[in-house]
């Protein structure tokens, strides 16, 4: 196996030269650089990582946490995430929270201790108070995806999901539901209150009433879903129409829509926010609203190389993209 050494007997340096070249920890010519990088391509040295962070403060590595990496959403981010990361030269590591903050809380200190280069986070809550406890817990560059939270000074990458909210309502009202029932999210996370805030603001905007019966909760979970819309469709007035505030939601429904034999969209249309790669084979396909998961990912790792490579602080700046109806079989009109 190559060492520094043979790096600098190639190059016809120093092995503090060489050193100083890789590392870039003393002031070095270009001249000397391009030697020693051609040195390493030729004779295939790999420099080792551990040791390297040692001496930089920090490793080649992006810790990503997310909620849920079941979620095909987020492990959509996941994959553009670390595929730009092997693209720059570094690693990526992926963790889910299963949205617990003491989970997230671990994880962080844990990528503290590997002296991580950046973070991207979808964090569990959005509320001031969980930004004071996690502001002591993050001291790399950062970019907050998906979501904010009150009090972090970090640029956002995020869905205009009042829109999204919007868009989904406005459609279903258009095809002449008026019992709309919508699946909220969980507290503290402004991603549904935005989304229901959308539902709302849809409603109003045509003077249409909004039944509060009609709000069941779903947290964001399959099961929680499932369970809620089996209990709102055995009422005396049923909804004709159910706006699911997330892919997962979304499938909680439909499975207790199955379940009790009613037909989508023959008996009750069902419209979700976030699209699902498998969507042409659900039966029947799902309207949706769908955010450009792909983009948005892409836009928060290259904006977090730009603050890792540049040492620049973040801006707050909140880039936001716009959501786009995908009509497809789930939806009818009345």
């Amino acid at each position: 196996m190559a060492t520094i050494k043979d790096v600098a007997k190639y190059a016809g340096v120093a092995i503090s030269t060489a050193s100083a070249a890789i590392n870039r920890s003393a002031p070095v010519s270009d001249e000397v650089i391009a030697k020693v990088e051609a040195a390493v391509r030729a004779i295939g040295y790999v420099p080792h990582a551990a040791a390297q962070s040692l001496r930089m403060g920090q490793s080649r590595l992006i810790g990503l946490i997310l909620p849920d990496i079941t979620n095909p959403h987020f492990a959509n981010v996941a994959r553009v995430v670390e595929s730009a990361c092997l693209e720059a030269g570094y690693m990526a590591a992926v963790y889910s929270t299963n949205e617990d903050f003491d989970r997230e809380r671990q994880i962080l200190k844990m990528m503290r201790a590997q002296r991580v280069a950046g973070l991207i986070i979808i964090p569990t809550r959005s509320d001031a108070a969980h930004g004071a406890r996690l502001a002591g817990e993050i001291h790399v560059p950062t970019v907050l995806l998906d979501s904010y939270v009150n009090g972090l000074p970090y640029d956002v990458v995020k869905l205009d999901n009042v829109q999204a909210g919007r868009l989904a309502t406005d459609y279903l009202l258009g095809l002449g539901h008026r019992r709309i029932a919508v699946t909220t999210g969980r507290d503290n996370i402004v991603t549904g209150e935005d989304r229901l805030q959308g539902y709302l603001e849809a409603h109003a905007a045509l003077g249409v009433p909004v039944d509060p019966h009609l709000q069941i909760t779903g947290k964001f979970l399959q099961s929680v879903a499932h369970d809620n819309t089996l209990t709102l469709m055995r009422r005396p007035e049923p909804p004709t129409a159910i706006f699911a505030l997330s892919n997962m939601m979304m499938l909680g429904v439909l499975n207790a829509l199955r379940e009790l034999k009613l037909s989508v969209p023959g008996d009750v249309s069902v419209i979700g926010i976030d699209d699902f790669d498998y969507a042409n084979i659900m039966n029947p396909p799902p309207t949706v609203v769908a955010a450009p998961v792909a983009e948005m990912a892409q836009t928060a790792i290259e904006q977090l190389f730009g603050e890792i490579l540049n040492k620049s602080q973040p801006t707050m700046a909140v880039r936001q993209f716009v959501p786009e109806l995908i009509v497809r079989e789930s939806c009818r009109r009345i």
